[in-house]
């Protein structure tokens, strides 16, 4: 009997391979098979122009907190937030986008920028970089160059006319050159201007005549005007040396900048000189505005050279036409007055920008920009990155003292702008003004004594000082309101600001207190408070632990306002309405959330108004 011949070894090997990997192929179909969901899950939100399939896969119960509370997907759809291809069926396609997809999925800075498509305010609750970019929009200017919805052209720049009279060509030349040596904390961009151009603008700016200067004052005395700055209290608003605040300029070197008529006709008559400034109207007379001058003379001057020296301090008056189109060219006419020069905008606008697709605009370097946010902040830090050789050179001026986190969230907010955005119906507006300022003469004193450059009323206004206008009328008592205009006192230690003195007569100060007596009270507190035992308030005061945060006859923390004479400050009303009705009272300050129980909130205002 023969042997039946056997298959080779190599063949064995061959088809038991086969059948593992036939085996491992059906059962990745029968898993995946598993996982692809049963039908597809289609959201359409018609008025948006929405169709996304995001649900197929994603369950909307699943979101983080608390976003769904307010932004339904029912009503908003997937895509509106978070962007991605709302029509497709794979991750792939839905996902992992590249930067020439119609609509990319969005990283997290789009996804606050798309937040920007509804919410029109400058602060927007969840979004920091939305919120801080809009903040910055506004404090560096931009609507000077762009058309940016929602901004006006800015008034924080000084006007011109007169500026001969001011400061000397020279320095003119030094600050074209760069702001920076001269003024750290100043918002004015850097130009990229030859010495030609400097040359024609310095040239413009000194062919446009000013006010009249006031006659020269006699000498002053720089002793009594190192004493009127600091009962003044410059260095509220003013930096020197480094010390002070940041609403108006620095004067570390203003005896050496600013030419001595100049300067005290400016004190004298400070809005006659400069109408749009932020600086009050103090009106001092020139005998005190000859002393500061001196006083400057001697302390605000450099220890050596000024940092201008070395520039040219002559003018060709030949080259002012020049200079006046290049004013205008560079859009310095967006922020400054200069004569007769119209206010406009020399730059693109920027109210559709949002729609722009990275992949339409140029890269710079090897490693491209993926997102629109990111490539803005790139053009913000450095304005000539996506220049093309060949053609005009971008004439954006560079900005100190913004850091990458500061240019990321100026794309974020210049993201958001869309022409033809949501509906109506989606759009949250900027809460209405719900106080302001009256006419008259009322409303002539709030502008002369620049009230809202450093109070917030009615949803306007500055923030250098602690506490807004809106329900002041409801807190202090008038009489007490009348001689703090008149010589206001420090109230709360912990803030560096202090209000300025600025000359207000009684006269003046009573009109402002019934202003804002009357027209600024709050309805929330009631008015005619019960008032306590005081004896029981003082052991309340110190059960509760008040003086963690408030000083009284000397014992406390300076964290909140000194309570050391409150009996003749505080209205009564408010003490009570505060203590039992806690922050609630005064949105945005400092105290505890938690009310006391009504009797308790009686004695402690009863000893509050006791002191």
């Amino acid at each position: 009997m023969t042997a039946e011949p056997t298959l080779p070894r190599w063949l064995h090997v061959v088809v038991l391979g086969s059948l593992f990997l036939t085996a491992a192929l059906v059962g990745v179909l029968l898993v995946h098979d598993a996982a692809r969901p049963t039908q597809v899950e289609q959201r359409i939100v018609t008025e948006l122009g929405v169709v996304d399939r995001c649900e197929t896969c994603h369950d909307a119960a699943d979101h983080p907190a608390p976003w769904l509370d307010d932004h339904a997907v029912e009503r908003f759809g997937c895509t509106t937030c978070h962007g991605g291809q709302g029509l497709a069926l794979t991750k792939a396609a839905a996902h992992e986008a590249g930067p020439d997809w119609e609509h990319p999925l969005y990283d997290a800075s789009e996804r606050e920028a798309a937040c920007g498509a509804c919410h029109e305010a400058t602060t927007v609750v969840g979004a920091p970089g939305l919120s801080h970019g809009r903040a910055l929009l506004a404090e560096r200017g931009c609507a000077g160059c762009h058309s940016i919805p929602g901004f006006a052209l800015p008034e924080t720049a000084p006007q011109l006319d007169g500026l001969r009279d001011k400061v000397s060509a020279g320095w003119v030349h030094a600050w074209l050159t760069d702001p920076a040596p001269l003024n750290p904390g100043h918002k004015m961009p850097r130009f990229a201007l030859t010495d030609a151009e400097r040359d024609a603008l310095v040239a413009f700016l000194f062919s446009l005549d000013g006010p009249a200067l006031d006659p020269a004052p006699a000498a002053g005395d720089s002793d009594r005007g190192r004493l009127a700055v600091a009962q003044r209290r410059c260095t509220t608003c003013h930096r020197v040396d480094e010390r002070g605040g940041d609403v108006g300029s620095d004067l570390t070197l203003a005896g050496a900048k600013l030419q001595p008529a100049w300067f005290s006709s400016f004190l004298v008559d400070t809005h006659r000189l400069r109408p749009a400034t932020r600086m009050p109207g103090f009106k001092l007379s020139p005998e005190e505005a000859a002393d500061i001058v001196a006083y400057a003379g001697e302390q605000w001057v450099p220890d050596a050279d000024v940092p201008w020296s070395a520039q040219p301090d002559s003018v060709d008056p030949t080259l002012a036409a020049t200079g006046r189109a290049l004013f205008i060219d560079r859009g310095c006419a967006g922020c400054h007055r200069a004569g007769d020069v119209p206010r406009t905008r020399a730059a693109m606008a920027l109210d559709d920008l949002g729609r722009r697709h990275v992949a339409d605009l140029p890269q710079a370097g090897a490693a491209p920009t993926h997102d629109l946010p990111s490539w803005i902040a790139t053009k913000v830090l450095v304005p000539a990155a996506f220049d093309v050789p060949g053609v005009a050179a971008a004439k954006m001026p560079a900005f100190t003292g913004l850091s990458a986190d500061d240019a990321l969230d100026l794309g974020i907010a210049l993201a958001a702008l869309r022409k033809d955005g949501v509906p109506g119906g989606w759009k949250v507006h900027a809460p209405a003004l719900t106080a302001s300022v009256p006419a008259g003469e009322v409303g002539a004193l709030v502008d002369r004594f620049r009230c809202l450059v450093c109070h917030q009323l009615g949803g306007q206004g500055g923030a250098v000082a602690g506490v807004g206008l809106d329900g002041e009328g409801s807190r202090v008592r008038r009489e007490w309101l009348v001689a703090f205009l008149q010589q206001p006192v420090t109230i709360r230690m912990d803030q560096s600001a202090r209000m300025p003195v600025m000359g207000i007569t009684e006269a003046e100060a009573t009109k402002l207190a019934e202003w804002i007596g009357s027209s600024l009270a709050d309805p929330a507190i009631p008015e005619g408070a019960v008032l306590g035992d005081p004896v029981a308030g003082a052991t309340a005061y110190a059960a509760r632990g008040c003086a963690t945060c408030h000083v009284v006859h000397g014992e406390g923390t300076m964290k909140g306002p000194t309570l050391d004479g409150s009996g003749s400050r505080l209205d009564p009303d408010y003490v009570v309405a505060l203590l039992a009705k806690g922050g609630t009272v005064v949105p945005g300050g400092r105290h505890p959330e938690g009310g006391l129980p009504e009797a308790e909130a009686r004695d402690i205002a009863a000893w509050i108004a006791s002191l």
